[in-house]
């Protein structure tokens, strides 16, 4: 069953839908303690009775029984044909899917069986449907044809019930607020695990192959796989995804070569694609991977202690491909540093070494967010404060003022001054040395409208053939500046 399959069976689970009869629904009400199951509570509801906003609660449990990702929650599992117990369970539930399921001791001989070798340690409520979808046949080009065929189904979800946390409360009958003490369970909807019976397949019945959903891919009822359905139980997708790492780790002790990693990532990507059906969950078993690894790139040396370590770690187990991938992305991750990276744009990372040290570059051309905030890789231009004297003014200063000391603060200089507006421009930059000289200052006069700035000749001035940019560090240049102010304090 794939996921196109998958999601038109989820689409027509609805309350009000002309191409879906819901036959009957049974629910139950329980709990098991120290191996012994209690069934207080059992009902057989006749959809016609339902108001819509009653049935649509049965109906989002439902849904929810179908919600997950392929190979993580939701897995698809085969009946072993040479295990009695595994025929049995399978006659069982093909006779469920055709009515039997709605009769009060079937149901309730099933509800008890689930409570015990489900392991539940709180109370539980059942509920199942039996279902019949007119799917539309499609001819080879996809297309959909004017007859439909009948595919019969049940859904059985069993789901948490526990106390509600209300709190405080207004009673309209007594006129004041107060605690509620809360005597009722509430039936949380995500179910902790659902069977899917039979598998939607080629717009057929696949009575050979069921769902299990469980609500966390972390955490699957293992009781219930081995005791109930009689499937050994390999790993969970997280396991999978561990016991891989493991892996490598003990194939490369230094980590895998981070291109030879990210063209694994891409070469995978490819194979599922290649040989998925409609999104159906891809295995890999040890000798593919090993393949896809060598063709990545990987060290040959290393890759003589793969079979050893894929043997012992996982127990030469088939994985899902989903398991060892991020669909869509690489995920870069360091300490205290986390990147994510979309397919398409990995030919913008690259290894590099800067100063001694391997890096992680990435090509950023435009776009740049940081934060959410716009931003740019541009180094921003540094700027001093200038001041213009007046005409009158420059022509005394310059003809008395001596040369720039090599020491001063307009020698050592090593801003650019591209943007300069006639009241001074921004400092960026801090100057060693802004205190005058005893010459500069002999030469000031003690005029009271004199601007308390030095001067300093101009070595263009004063030497018509002398380039300017003997005085001052390369790339800097003035503009018909006068009189530069280097007593005034940098504006941060």
């Amino acid at each position: 069953m794939n996921k196109k399959e998958l999601g038109e069976i989820k689409k027509q689970l609805k309350f009000d839908n002309d191409k879906l009869l819901l036959k009957g629904i049974q629910e139950a009400y329980g709990k098991s303690r120290d191996g012994e199951a209690s069934i207080q509570f059992t009902r057989l509801i006749n959809p016609d009775t339902l108001e819509k906003e009653e049935g649509e609660l049965y109906f989002d449990i439902f849904k929810k029984s179908l919600g997950g990702t392929p190979g993580k929650n939701l897995l698809e599992y085969g009946f072993d044909a040479s295990d009695p117990q595994a025929k049995d369970l399978q006659k069982r539930f093909y006779d469920y899917k055709n009515g039997s399921l709605l009769k009060e001791d079937e149901f309730k001989a099933l509800a008890v069986e689930l409570l015990k070798k489900g392991d539940y340690r709180n109370n539980v409520y059942i509920t199942a449907g039996i279902f019949e979808y007119a799917a539309p046949g499609l001819n080879a080009n996809n297309e959909v044809l004017e007859e439909n065929s009948i595919f019969r189904f049940m859904i059985v979800a069993i789901t948490e019930a526990r106390l509600t946390d209300i709190g405080l409360y207004y009673s309209t009958a007594t006129n004041e607020v107060a605690r509620k003490v809360n005597d009722e369970m509430q039936i949380i909807p995500a179910p902790l695990d659902a069977i899917f019976y039979p598998s939607f397949s080629s717009r057929a019945s696949d009575v050979n192959h069921f769902l299990y959903h469980c609500k966390a891919a972390k955490s699957p009822n293992i009781e219930l796989i081995e005791e109930f359905f009689h499937i050994p139980f390999v790993s969970s997708a997280p396991e999978q995804s561990e016991g891989f790492a493991k892996v490598i780790g003990e194939v490369f002790p230094q980590g895998m070569e981070a291109s030879t990693a990210m063209k694994f990532h891409e070469n995978i990507s490819d194979y599922v694609s290649e040989n998925s059906q409609e999104d159906s969950v891809v295995m890999l078993d040890k000798p593919r991977i090993k393949d896809l690894l060598l063709a990545s790139g990987a060290n040959s040396e290393n890759m003589q202690h793969f079979d050893s370590a894929y043997s012992k770690i996982l127990e030469d187990q088939e994985v899902a491909a989903v398991n060892l991938m991020e669909k869509g992305k690489i995920s870069l991750k360091a300490p205290s540093i986390s990147i994510s990276v979309k397919d398409d744009a990995l030919e913008q990372i690259r290894t590099e070494t800067i100063n001694g040290k391997r890096c992680l570059v990435i090509e950023m051309d435009e776009g740049l967010e940081i934060s959410g905030l716009p931003s740019n890789l541009q180094s921003p231009k540094k700027s001093v404060n200038v001041i213009h004297a007046a005409p009158e003014q420059t022509a005394s200063h310059v003809s008395s003022a001596p040369a720039a000391p090599a020491d001063s603060g307009f020698a050592t200089a090593s801003s650019s001054f591209d943007s300069v507006s006639s009241q001074g421009a921004n400092v960026s930059e801090s100057w060693s040395d802004a205190s005058p000289s005893p010459a500069e200052t002999a030469s000031m006069t003690d005029e009271e409208n004199r601007p308390e700035t030095e001067s300093f000749s101009s070595p263009v001035q004063d030497s018509p053939q002398t380039d300017a940019s003997d005085s001052m560090v390369d790339g800097d240049h003035f503009d018909d500046l006068d009189i530069i102010d280097f007593n005034r304090q940098p504006e941060l």
